[in-house]
């Protein structure tokens, strides 16, 4: 008797029937997420601005070193000049030596010159912006992970998706042929006079209805190769076929240690902020700086022997042929500036302690969400666990009542029933198996770990 089969050899019968009509290589999902990690914009944007907050580390580490300017210049000028050093920040147009009156005649003249200013002390200001943009940094790998969790769970979902969408098209063909055994039983039964010849057009009825549902099936599977070749951002393997989802079940799961991205993403703008509000909150103390100078001049006006007039020397104009150089240390204190750098840093505390409340908010719905995902896995297992019998009971009531029709003892209507029964029993009993591995994804998900189910594979 059917019904004294055991489940696990049930399981086995069905786990064969649906792999030999896809017996084909296997292309394992995470070939697809390889892909998808190479060639998806979102992903390499991420790549992109990570590596462009590691710059701005570099960058910011880079102010301990002295700015020093080295420039150089010809110009054609008046000579109206006064004895005196300058420290040149910019080459101002002077050329010759001290005029004694007004004139509005012009030479040729040049200089050059370097320009040195040094801080080499910050009171603190640097050290937190160096250690701001460290938290940026941290908070551009987190996003670039974060970033990476989210597509490829979308990924994987679709793929999951498409799968289901490919078994229940194998139940709709089983269907099928179904249903054409049963127009071909009545088409015998009428003409031996067994039945009415009205059951083999009602037949016939439900064999174009098996065939339109393989039509939208059909096409439903279309939508999700779309999708997931604009998730991939390239073309898909001609085969896609996995049957793993349906042969097995996932496992329960401990504990894991692993920080969610979402949870490091906020830690690291709190920290930033942290660090930007020190920073801004030194602002009023002094700003120490070493300046230096070094520059030459050339001029092409001279004394005329006696002294008293200038002479007009054009090619000296391009000869650099005097030299100074000097030295300095200045203390810059903010005295009128102080009551807006304390708004400015009143505003910063602010912004951490906004920062701070975001990462409690993560935390509470991160934790949450681990709950519910935890309790949908156990569930849909407990449910896969039950579905074989379900479709065990289906199948032995279609084949009893196949039976009872052929022998004249039941209506058109109960076979039907029963055919519409088993289909759904089919059907439930691979949408069980999906939505368990939907679920073990989901806890991948919240723990922001994929190996938790890809390593299951």
């Amino acid at each position: 008797m059917v019904r004294i089969f055991k489940i696990p050899l049930l399981v086995a019968i069905i786990t064969f029937a649906w792999t030999n009509v896809h017996s084909q290589t296997q292309v394992p999902i995470k070939q697809l997420l390889e892909t998808a990690t190479k060639n998806y914009p979102t992903i390499l944007a991420a790549e992109a601005q990570k590596e462009a907050s590691g710059e701005r580390v570099k960058s910011t580490r880079r102010t301990i070193i002295p700015d020093i300017n080295a420039s150089a210049q010809a110009n054609y000028s008046t000579y109206n000049n006064l004895t005196g050093m300058f420290y040149p920040e910019y080459i101002l147009p002077v050329s010759g030596p001290p005029s004694t009156e007004n004139l509005n005649n012009m030479v040729w003249g040049s200089a050059a010159g370097l320009l040195m200013k040094w801080e080499p002390y910050t009171f603190g200001r640097r050290g937190n912006e160096i250690k701001a943009a460290e938290s940026t940094y941290e908070a551009g790998v987190a996003m670039k992970s974060l970033t990476l969790l989210e597509h490829n769970v979308q990924l994987s979902s679709t793929y999951l998706d498409y799968l289901l969408a490919l078994q229940i098209l194998d139940v709709l063909e089983s269907d099928r042929k179904r249903a054409e055994a049963n127009y071909e039983q009545a088409v015998s039964l009428a003409t031996s006079g067994l039945v009415s010849g009205v059951d083999t057009a009602r037949f016939h009825t439900e064999l174009s209805k098996t065939k339109i549902k393989i039509l939208q099936q059909q096409n439903i599977l279309h939508e999700y190769k779309a999708t997931l070749s604009e998730l991939v951002a390239a073309d898909l393997p001609e085969n896609l076929v996995d049957s793993t989802f349906f042969r097995i079940l996932p496992q329960l799961l401990g504990d894991t240690e692993m920080i969610h991205p979402r949870e490091q993403l906020a830690i690291a703008e709190w920290k930033t902020s942290q660090f930007q509000y020190k920073a801004e909150k030194l602002s009023w103390l002094p700003t120490l700086s070493v300046l230096g100078t070094a520059y030459g001049r050339g001029s092409g006006v001279q004394l005329s022997n006696n002294g008293t007039t200038f002479v007009d020397n054009p090619s000296d104009g391009f000869n650099i042929n005097r030299f100074n150089y000097g030295i300095g240390v200045q203390l810059a204190i903010p005295l009128t500036q102080i009551s807006r750098y304390q708004t400015q840093w009143k505003a910063k505390e602010l912004e951490a302690e906004a920062d701070k409340q975001k990462l409690e908010e993560v935390r509470l719905a991160l934790n949450k969400q681990k709950s519910v995902a935890d309790n949908t896995l156990i569930t849909a297992l407990a449910i896969a666990g039950e579905t074989p019998v379900q479709f065990q009971d289906a199948r032995y009531a279609y084949e009893a009542i196949q039976s009872q029709y052929q022998a004249g003892l039941i209506t058109f209507t109960e076979l039907i029933e029963a055919r519409n029964e088993l289909v759904t029993a089919e059907i439930e009993l691979r949408r069980s198996y999906w939505e368990a591995w939907k679920a073990l994804l989901y806890v991948a998900a919240i723990n922001g770990n994929l190996e938790i189910f890809l390593n299951q594979l």
